[in-house]
């Protein structure tokens, strides 16, 4: 099943990105595509208007058997800032930025490394935010805060990893995540010089394969065109409730 081309998409300091899509409409791409989903945990119970940010429980897929990712997928809420397995001390204490991994280090990274061989996971977006600096911005004044999308608006992933920690404030246990991140495109030079990879589903079933081309699979970038930037006002972050009333 092909569902487009390849994005290789800016995401500065991934600090925001938006998954305007249910459960169900998960469910319903992954059923096409002939694999299962398990839902074992509520997902998180926010609008879809509502950005993502570092910290904030958001929902991943990943393998109910890491080597037969086709099997079948498991669709869980999970901390975004990936706390690795190592950490034992209280999760405050783990200061390192960790929302993302680069490209370069993923597979040699004490914080990633495990997680990329055994752990990888999907993040599934409809759009991502990203801030930039507006002609005459000055340091203090508000960044221009950008929508990045693509034609057709489309469920698309992360290429994500996941760990299971036990930090001192979680002795139950927590489980985090991250996604990949890389040199941007062509097309996200004026916004910002990296990026993730965001993948249609082909792509991300091709990620999760441990024995697959792994991250080499992004070396190469798409080409122009193949994404959107949209300007974004602050205004648009208001609940549907809220507008209806303006």
């Amino acid at each position: 099943m092909d569902t487009g081309p390849r994005l290789w998409l800016s995401f500065a300091m991934c600090n925001e990105y938006l998954k305007r899509a249910a459960a169900a409409n998960l469910a319903e791409l992954f059923s096409e595509y002939g694999v299962p989903l398990r839902f074992d945990d509520a997902t998180a119970n926010r609008p879809v208007d509502e950005p993502i940010r570092p910290t904030e429980r958001a929902t991943i897929l990943r393998p109910l058997d890491p080597a037969r990712p086709a099997a079948g997928l498991e669709l869980v809420d999970l901390r975004w800032w990936l706390v690795p397995a190592f950490h034992k001390g209280p999760v405050k204490d783990w200061r390192a930025m960790s929302t993302n991994a680069r490209i370069e280090t993923v597979d040699t990274s004490p914080a990633f490394k495990e997680a990329y061989r055994r752990r990888r996971c999907l993040v599934p977006l409809t759009s991502f935010i990203e801030y930039s600096e507006p002609a005459g911005w000055k340091k203090g004044q508000p960044k221009q805060r950008n929508e990045i999308g693509w034609a057709g608006d489309d469920i698309r992933f992360f290429a994500g990893l996941w760990d299971r920690s036990a930090p001192a404030d979680f002795p139950e246990g927590l489980d985090s995540f991250a996604f990949i991140t890389g040199p941007a495109p062509t097309d996200m030079a004026a916004v910002h010089d990296r990026g993730p990879p965001v993948l249609t589903l082909d792509e991300g079933m091709a990620w999760l394969d441990l024995e697959g081309l792994g991250k080499a699979s992004f070396e190469t970038p798409p080409p122009a065109g193949t994404f959107e930037v949209r300007i974004s006002p602050r205004e648009q972050l208001i609940s549907p409730e809220m507008r209806r009333l303006l």
